[in-house]
């Protein structure tokens, strides 16, 4: 969803040919790029963290954390674009 948004996102802006408009074309455009670099490694660490909980009662961890946290970033960045 964020790749498509921010597309989007850049290719309005971009046509609206002033300076802002460019910078916010330019501010989609690596907001996508950040999107789709970071989804394999956030799968990558999805598949693992459950191995490093504490115990099966206890699920949480600084992989399951981070994957979280990055999450709701990118929830955030989906909501606003």
């Amino acid at each position: 969803a964020l790749q498509a948004l921010a597309e989007d996102n850049a290719s309005f802006f971009q046509r609206s040919g002033t300076e802002s408009g460019r910078r916010f074309a330019a501010a989609f455009a690596t907001l996508r790029e950040h999107g789709r670099r970071l989804e394999p490694a956030l799968r990558h660490f999805a598949r693992l963290y459950h191995r490093f909980d504490l115990d099966e009662a206890t699920p949480g961890n600084g992989y399951r954390s981070l994957v979280q946290t990055a999450r709701c970033c990118l929830a955030h960045a989906v909501h606003k674009s």
